[in-house]
């Protein structure tokens, strides 16, 4: 924390190389979660991505050209309206909290319950497609 305060980033900090980002993308490994920028994953680096799992932690990640790349070659992707949206959920009632609609009492609120079972429902249809555990 130091070093990227004094440095304004983590460029030349001990314990790790610097890596390009874009090189990050074509790295093999099970799981890819881009969770910055939106549009880094796009028509002309889709194809060279070897993860088998896509987690879209950032809005937009990839472009409709690199989501029809991608489901060629079988990446499974969790979409970021899925991957995003307990932090959405919460910003919702914090915020209604925050207008004096719910209290701390509230726990058991039916919007809550629907929201909970609406993403217990995905998880559920996704996990009966792929190994549990696996995403």
């Amino acid at each position: 924390m130091k070093h990227s305060a004094e440095n304004r980033g983590i460029k030349g900090s001990h314990g790790g190389d610097a890596v390009d980002p874009t090189s990050l993308l074509k790295e093999d490994c099970d799981v890819l979660i881009p969770a910055a920028l939106g549009g880094v994953i796009n028509k002309d680096n889709a194809d060279a991505i070897k993860a088998k799992y896509i987690i879209k932690a950032a809005n937009h990640p990839t472009d409709p050209e690199a989501d029809e790349i991608l489901a060629k070659k079988g990446v499974l992707i969790l979409l970021d309206i899925l991957a995003n949206s307990g932090g959405v959920m919460v910003s919702y009632f914090e915020w209604v909290r925050g207008e004096g609609e719910l209290g701390a009492q509230d726990v058991h609120d039916p919007r809550l319950k629907h929201s909970s079972d609406y993403l217990a429902s995905v998880w559920g249809c996704i996990s009966s497609k792929t190994r549990i555990g696996s995403i």
